[in-house]
């Protein structure tokens, strides 16, 4: 659904999608949230497979996530996406979940990039060629994504290899991948003791098939968990905070 330049996508939170305590997972939550963009640049022309012929691909670099609640199994939710202001080689977009009566759920702003996947490399805005129209006067939540401190490489780095699940159509792994990845590394009780609210993930690298990566992590402050991901060359492939309550 297309209305006053938002575009909206309806989902049925199922039993694959929730946690042991059914509650959605930040990462299935995450990949709605990239479907709803997904089908709004497809309705724009500008999708996978429009791109794909021009050698080119979207790639999130930043997101910023806000969690009031989480919708459990067997919910029906919607989640809104717009355009935002456009830069040269940034595009802005805005999301909004809704309970089925309307509640917010939750919230977030993210920043996207268009890349060439023959010359690999980030091109300009420009090369889209296309008009985007912006609803007036809506927002998600006002300023930008913060930067996120990076940790040091850990001194005994325990690697993991990138398997096939972790895998997107482009052949790199999914970034909801890296976020899931962070939260598997908090522990059974802590994580059934307090809810994730707010979860900012920047992206620096991508991983590929045969690679494998390691976390240095670190509850910089009370209820602050900071994550570096890096690859076996010691560069940097992300970086993630949550910050939980409870």
């Amino acid at each position: 659904m297309y209305v006053n330049h938002v575009f909206s996508r309806e989902f049925h939170i199922c039993g694959y999608d929730v946690d042991h305590n059914c509650f959605v997972t930040i990462s299935k939550l995450l990949s709605m949230m990239h479907e709803t963009a997904w089908s709004h640049v497809t309705y724009l022309k500008k999708g996978w497979k429009e791109l794909q012929e021009e050698g080119l691909f979207w790639a999130i670099a930043k997101m910023y996530v806000k969690i009031h609640k989480l919708p459990k199994w067997n919910d029906k939710i919607r989640v809104d996406t717009w355009a935002k202001a456009r830069e040269s080689i940034m595009f802005l977009r805005d999301y909004e979940v809704f309970s089925e009566t309307g509640e917010l759920l939750c919230c977030a702003i993210s920043e996207w990039m268009l890349v060439d996947f023959r010359a690999n490399k980030i091109v300009r805005l420009e090369k889209l060629n296309t008009h985007l129209d912006y609803p007036q006067n809506r927002i998600a939540f006002e300023g930008r994504v913060p930067r996120i401190p990076r940790l040091d490489f850990p001194e005994t780095p325990v690697f993991n290899p990138v398997v096939l699940s972790d895998l997107d159509m482009n052949q790199h792994v999914n970034n909801a991948s890296y976020v899931r990845w962070v939260i598997d590394q908090l522990p059974y009780d802590f994580y059934n003791q307090h809810q994730i609210k707010e979860v900012i993930i920047s992206y620096t690298n991508q991983l590929k098939p045969g690679e494998r990566y390691c976390i240095a992590m670190k509850e910089t402050e009370p209820q602050y968990f900071n994550a570096t991901l890096y690859n076996e060359e010691e560069k940097e492939v992300c970086k993630v905070l949550l910050v939980v309550s409870g």
